[in-house]
């Protein structure tokens, strides 16, 4: 790092080549940019994977996360997207590098002050995976009216790929009916899954967290 006195051209922001320029104090500093050449800590490898397993389970989630993290997004000044990797990443992950993996029960893929689901239970049948829940004895009557979402995640991909895939729907019945159903091909039901529900009101931003459904 280096300091420059005022010139002809006066204080330089930004980057040239390989330089970055910046005013720090009043005064001009330029710094080399570029990739450290000294080999990454442990404490920076446990933080490499952790990103990448959270990445991992989140990249093919990201219409339902768009949709189920828009009003946390929101109030935290992130994307849905990266909102979620935050939550993610400190709550949903298990074991020490370098075996680090996700704990499906503890990660939410939807996050906000709705009511959750109560009791919900998932039925695998030949075409899909049926989805039920309760209402609750005592629940304000708009709640209701509130709209399914669900998921099912698939580690292992649906088809031979092996690449994780998920299978979603943003806009269920009401949570008044107490079911749902998720079609899939006999292919797909043969394949390890991880199912979650939240619901969502009708104006598309007030959600409730997630549910994961063992």
């Amino acid at each position: 790092m280096g300091k420059l006195k005022n010139g002809a051209f006066g204080h330089l922001n930004g980057r040239i080549g390989n330089l970055v320029f910046y005013t720090l104090n009043g005064e001009n500093i330029a710094r080399i940019s570029g990739r450290s050449t000294k080999p990454p800590t442990e404490k920076q490898l446990d933080n490499y994977q952790r990103m990448a397993v959270v990445n991992q389970f989140q990249k093919p989630l990201l219409p339902f996360l768009n949709i189920g993290f828009a009003k946390a997004g929101m109030d935290s000044g992130q994307k849905p997207y990266n909102d979620a990797l935050s939550y993610n990443k400190i709550n949903a992950l298990q074991g020490e590098y370098p075996l680090i993996g996700m704990d499906y029960s503890k990660a939410l893929v939807a996050k906000g002050d709705l009511p959750t689901a109560l009791n919900p239970v998932i039925n695998p049948v030949s075409d899909g995976v049926a989805f039920s829940w309760q209402m609750p004895d005592v629940l304000e009557w708009h709640y209701g009216d509130n709209r399914a979402m669900l998921l099912l995640y698939f580690p292992e991909g649906t088809d031979t790929s092996g690449i994780p895939a998920a299978v979603c729907k943003l806009s269920g019945a009401r949570r008044k009916k107490c079911a749902d159903f998720i079609s899939l091909t006999p292919a797909e039901l043969a394949k390890p899954f991880e199912a979650y529900i939240a619901f969502i009101a009708d104006d598309r931003l007030q959600v409730s967290n997630s549910v994961h459904i063992s």
